[in-house]
């Protein structure tokens, strides 16, 4: 089987590049290497993944010239490579994909995540998603909001939760001296860190780092060994202090800016308890966000929001608590007792840990994208 990979861009650290670099390896490790042909809008950046990923072609970003040029790439590779199967990782290409694929009658199949499928569409996008051949949702949240809405008809949607490498994310009590320094984080050996990471925003803004801040503020005079560890980097930190500083906290938060891909998996160990209670609406929202399942492989219990896919990273509270993204009381009694139990925290660590092994791994992953490849009739050369 080829396939024909198209992307908006796999070389950044957001959630929807890290879900397409695991599905782009499971194809590779599935047919081989040469029988995958990635195709990214978006090229390498500052900032991005320190480790290199390699694509067939990419051009520069979201400019008209690299749009034009990303459409020829496409229409090329799908006359002369002639692919089985074009893969289109964003909604945004999903009409133009549909369309380029009637010259060789090749089966599409779409990736769909979370607040792009109902923050609105443009035309071609909304064609392209009702009329692409098999859809795959990273969360049942997703997926019943498509059928419901009636972009896909009930049934057609095929769910496929993100992934972690278990080989780098795991448990480790151990604390990284160098990472502690270089971000300036308090010692989790004396306190206990609530922890939330990802881009720090406006265009994000629905993560909630400015609740978590106010939730921390209720109860930080209960808990004077808490701190709150907000990591990532955005144009939405210089706000945020301000508003921790008003609220009388910012003493006990800290901002680490951007975090290198090396220290990734220390910053998680280091948390008491993980937290990412996004809220969703018109441009905001998760499908299922990965770096609260990333915090779970490390032995961490999670707190995540009701209102999309998130909470489908928490099973029967086993490994943490769901619960209302603009219910403050409620998150900051959630907060309150895994602060306060040790047992209770310790507890769900270890399901945390279980539970990431039993439904995300990547070799669950992959094992669910074989079976539907095999169901859809495309099958190794």
């Amino acid at each position: 089987m080829k396939v024909l990979y198209l992307t908006p861009g796999c070389f950044d650290k957001g959630g929807i590049s890290r879900y397409n670099r695991y599905q782009i390896q499971t194809l590779r490790d599935l047919y081989g290497n040469e029988s995958v042909r990635v195709l990214s809008l978006a090229g390498p950046q500052p900032g991005d993944f320190e480790e290199p990923f390699h694509v067939h072609w990419h051009a520069k970003g979201p400019d008209v010239l690299s749009k034009i040029k990303f459409t020829l790439q496409l229409v090329y590779q799908t006359l002369i490579w002639t692919p089985d199967l074009i893969l289109t990782a964003h909604v945004n290409f999903s009409g133009l994909a549909k369309l380029v694929s009637k010259i060789r009658n090749t089966k599409t199949l779409l990736n769909t995540y979370g607040l792009e499928v109902w923050s609105g569409f443009k035309k071609l996008p909304f064609w392209g998603l009702k009329n692409t051949d098999h859809v795959i949702s990273d969360c049942y949240y997703t997926a019943r909001y498509l059928e419901s809405e009636g972009l896909r008809k009930k049934g057609t949607v095929k769910v496929i939760w993100d992934c972690v490498d278990l080989d780098r994310f795991f448990p480790n009590e151990k604390v990284n001296e160098e990472a502690l320094a270089q971000y300036h984080i308090p010692d989790p050996r004396e306190y206990k860190l609530i922890v939330s990471l990802g881009r720090i925003s406006k265009k994000a803004a629905h993560k909630g780092y400015d609740r978590l801040i106010q939730v921390f503020s209720v109860i930080h005079k209960r808990f004077p060994e808490a701190r709150l560890v907000l990591a990532g980097k955005g144009d939405w930190i210089g706000e945020l202090r301000e508003m921790a500083d008003k609220l009388g906290v910012m003493q006990k938060i800290t901002f680490t800016g951007m975090i290198y891909e090396k220290h990734l998996v220390d910053i998680y160990r280091m948390a008491y308890v993980f937290s990412l209670a996004s809220d969703r609406g018109k441009g905001r929202g998760e499908g299922i966000p990965l770096t609260p399942l990333e915090a779970m492989a490390c032995g961490v219990p999670i707190i995540v929001g009701n209102q999309d896919g998130s909470q489908e990273a928490v099973i029967g509270e086993e490994n943490g608590f769901v619960i209302d993204p603009m219910d403050i009381n409620n998150h900051a009694e959630k907060l309150a007792q895994l602060l306060r139990d040790q047992k209770l925290r310790d507890e769900k660590a270890k399901n945390a840990v279980a539970l990431v092994h039993r439904y995300f791994s990547y070799l669950e992953f992959r094992e669910k994208h074989k079976k539907l490849f095999d169901e859809i009739g495309l099958v190794s050369h």
